[in-house]
C-alpha cells in the first residue's frame, strides 16, 4: 500500500459529517468563492506530516499515527450524536476526545507559522542581508499585508535572529516544525479535561466547521489590539461535532446539554470563520447559513512587539526587566 502523499490537517472523516457523502460546501478567503468539493480536497497539503526518519528516508509514521487516532475520535463522536450528550467526566470518551481535541489544535498550519517564520524570511530575502529594512518589507508585503509599526518590525527581527542563533545559525526545519507543534499535545490535553464540557444542540441544522475548527473565545477587550489568549484564558473552547450540535468546553466540571437560539449558531458561525485558516464549510444543500458569514482576504497573523517588560515581587512592587518579545496571534 503506497504510502499517502496527501495529509489532511483537518480529518476527512470529521468534515465528512457536514456533508452529503464525501462532498462539501466550500467558502474560501481568497479567492472569495464558494465550491462544493471532496473532503479529500480539503483542508490538506503535501507532504505536511512527512519527516525523516533515522535511516534518512521520508517517512509518513505521523500520518499513520494521526489517521488510527482520527478513527477512534470519529467514533466517540458518533456516540455523542446517539446519546446527545458529551461524554461523561472520567470515562475512555472523555479521555479520547481530550486527545483528539488537543492533537486538532496543534495540526494546523497557523501553529507551524512561528517555528517556521524564519525560514520563510530566509526564502524571501533570497540571500540579501536580513536586516530591520529587510524585515520591515517582508512582514508589509507578506506576513502583514500592511506597513509594521517599528517596534513589530524590531521584535520580528529580533525573534529571527535569535532563534537563528539558538539553532546554530540556522533556520528551524520542517522536521523540527512538525515535532515542535505536535510536543505542546501532551501539555495542553489537561486543559480541555478540566473544564465543564456542554453540548449545544439546534434544531436547524446550521452549524458550520472549517479548516481550524476549535476556537477560542473570550469577550473582545482594547488588549486585543496588543496581546492575545490561550486555552487558559478562553472562556469558551468550541468545536462544531455535525451541523446541528457544537461542543462548547467551559470553567467548571460535569457536563450537560441544551439547546441553544439560531442568533447563538450565527453568532458561533462567524467567529468560526474570523478564526479559519482559508475555508468555511458547510453542507451541499444548505448554502445559506455558508453565505451568511462575512470572511476577511486575510485571517488570524502571528504579530510582534518589543517593549519594556515588568516583574512583579511577592510583595507587590514591579521593577523593570528590561525589554521584551511578546508573540501573539490575533484573533482574526
Amino acid at each position: 500500500m503506497s504510502a499517502p502523499k496527501l495529509h489532511h490537517y483537518v480529518p476527512q472523516s470529521y468534515l465528512a459529517r457536514f456533508g452529503r457523502g464525501d462532498m462539501v460546501r466550500v467558502r474560501r478567503r481568497c479567492p472569495p468563492k464558494t465550491h462544493l468539493a471532496n473532503v479529500k480536497n480539503v483542508a490538506a497539503e503535501t507532504g505536511f506530516y512527512t519527516i525523516t526518519d533515522d535511516n534518512g528516508m521520508p517517512s509518513t509514521a505521523i500520518e499513520h499515527e494521526l489517521s488510527g487516532l482520527e478513527g477512534r475520535g470519529l467514533a466517540a463522536l458518533r456516540r455523542i450524536d446517539e446519546t446527545g450528550m458529551p461524554p461523561a467526566v472520567d470515562t475512555d470518551d472523555r479521555e479520547l476526545l481530550c486527545l483528539y481535541l488537543a492533537v486538532q489544535m496543534a495540526r494546523t498550519p497557523r501553529k507551524r507559522t512561528g517555528p517556521l517564520f524564519g525560514r520563510n524570511v530566509t526564502a524571501y530575502a533570497n540571500g540579501r542581508e536580513v536586516d530591520l529594512a529587510l524585515m520591515t518589507e517582508y512582514l508589509t508585503r507578506k506576513h502583514l499585508g500592511h506597513q509594521p509599526g517599528q517596534a513589530e518590525a524590531q521584535g520580528a527581527w529580533d525573534y529571527y535572529h535569535g532563534t537563528r542563533a539558538m539553532n546554530g545559525g540556522n533556520d528551524p526545519t520542517h522536521d523540527e516544525a512538525v515535532a515542535v507543534t505536535l510536543s505542546s499535545v501532551r501539555v495542553c490535553t489537561p486543559q480541555y479535561r478540566a473544564r465543564h464540557w456542554r453540548l449545544e444542540t439546534c434544531r436547524k441544522p446550521i452549524f458550520l466547521t472549517s479548516d481550524a475548527p476549535l476556537v477560542l473565545w473570550r469577550p473582545e477587550t482594547p488588549s486585543d489590539a496588543y496581546q492575545g489568549f490561550g486555552l487558559e484564558g478562553a472562556h469558551e473552547i468550541r468545536f462544531p461535532v455535525s451541523p446541528t450540535a457544537q461542543l462548547v468546553l467551559v470553567p467548571g466540571h460535569g457536563t450537560s446539554a441544551e439547546e441553544v437560539r439560531l442568533s447563538r449558531v450565527n453568532s458561533c458561525n462567524q467567529d468560526l470563520a474570523d478564526s479559519c485558516e482559508q475555508v468555511v464549510i458547510g453542507h451541499p444543500d444548505r448554502p445559506a447559513a455558508l453565505d451568511r458569514v462575512q470572511l476577511s482576504k486575510r485571517g488570524p497573523t502571528l504579530r510582534f512587539n518589543t517593549a519594556p517588560g515588568i516583574r512583579r515581587n511577592p510583595d507587590g512592587t514591579e521593577e523593570p526587566m528590561g525589554d521584551i518579545l511578546h508573540m501573539w496571534t490575533t484573533r482574526r
